[in-house]
């Protein structure tokens, strides 16, 4: 087995108009413990000045544009960053995070030592609170979500071990490995799932995702969009892609209740529309969705049962401002452990 150091790596930051963000990336970048053996940035359209920034203060980094917005599909920007890098391993960064200076190194030590290893993604603290977790690494809830793991915990509170995990911005990938795989589908725009989607198919053939505590990034923080048209589609897409007809069949119970309150909360946003779009828009993929069920269940060899549990749903807590909401909420996540504890060990 190759022994990979930082002279394999390219760091490779993606960015949409973050002229304000990427100045204390880079300059994290040149204080890193090792040198890589480049940076590239690929830039989706911005308008802000950002390609010149870089160009004119960090004339070393190579700029790879795109010639106009993606329009939030993420994953075509990640893939052309795995293909315009150079080396083996390619370390993927948001604009919006600060890198620790052992962070790459420690992403290392975790592709040199953990078994199979393919993926390694970061740890996320808060840029203005770093002793609290921002990211954690993630458990696939069985209903196709992310259970709220960590967020907002002290460092000395969790324990420290790698473990299996899918989604989040900033991971080390072995583009090599993961080429058979077609790296990210870009059929998945941004919001749940999109990054998720590539770690899961990886983690079911065996090709291991693993989360690197040890390997800390700080994450500026900021109002996220709320992109319900997104999730909706990403989910069912997830679900219908990546489960086994056995796990669908046995979870159908959950994932038609789930429906019901997942409704009741775009109505209370008032984005109903969002729910029938993101649907709508799965129907119409079905046939690509059945296409690439067939392909990554082929390489599967870890049956779900290995892959996914339960655990309290993640929402942002502006969207819990009511106790009628956050009494909902609790119920909801009661219901389903419930139910997950009837049928797991039958999957």
């Amino acid at each position: 087995m190759k022994i990979f150091s930082s002279a394999d790596v390219t760091i490779a930051v993606l960015n949409y108009n973050g002229l304000d963000k990427i100045p204390d990336l880079f300059a994290s970048i040149k204080e890193l413990e090792q040198e890589v053996a480049e940076v590239i940035m690929v830039d989706d359209g911005s308008t802000d000045g950002s390609p010149e920034w870089v160009r004119a203060n960090h004339p070393q980094v190579r700029l790879v544009l795109l010639p106009e917005n993606s329009g939030g599909m993420l994953n075509l920007v990640r893939n052309r960053a795995l293909a315009a890098a150079r080396t083996d391993l390619v370390f993927i960064v948001d604009n919006d995070v600060v890198l620790s200076p052992d962070c790459v190194e420690a992403a290392l030590l975790g592709m040199n030592t953990l078994p199979g290893a393919t993926v390694c993604t970061t740890r996320a603290v808060y840029e203005e609170k770093p002793n609290l977790i921002y990211q954690d690494g993630q458990l696939l809830h069985y209903i196709g979500a992310s259970p709220n793991i960590n967020r907002d915990r002290e460092l000395t509170e969790v324990d420290q071990e790698p473990r299996l995990s899918i989604g989040w911005g900033v991971q080390l990938i072995n583009k090599v490995k993961t080429a058979e795989f077609g790296w990210f589908n870009e059929a998945y725009s941004l919001g749940w799932g999109d990054d998720g989607e590539f770690n899961h198919k990886l983690n079911m053939a065996g090709c291991n995702c693993y989360h690197i505590p040890a390997s800390v990034v700080l994450h500026k923080r900021h109002s996220a969009s709320k992109r319900y048209v997104s999730a909706v589609r990403n989910r069912w897409r997830f679900i219908l892609e990546m489960y086994q007809w056995k796990t669908i069949l046995l979870i159908s119970p959950a994932l038609l209740f789930y429906e019901f309150p997942l409704f009741g909360f775009l109505l209370l946003q008032r984005r109903p529309r969002d729910y029938f779009r993101g649907m709508a828009s799965v129907f119409s993929q079905l046939p690509s969705i059945f296409k690439e069920r067939r392909k990554i269940q082929a390489r599967r060899t870890v049956p779900d049962r290995q892959l996914m549990g339960c655990g309290d749903i993640f929402v942002y807590s502006d969207e819990m401002s009511s106790p009628l909401l956050r009494m909902g909420y609790k119920f909801l996540n009661n219901a389903l452990f419930f139910y997950w504890r009837i049928i797991r060990n039958a999957l």
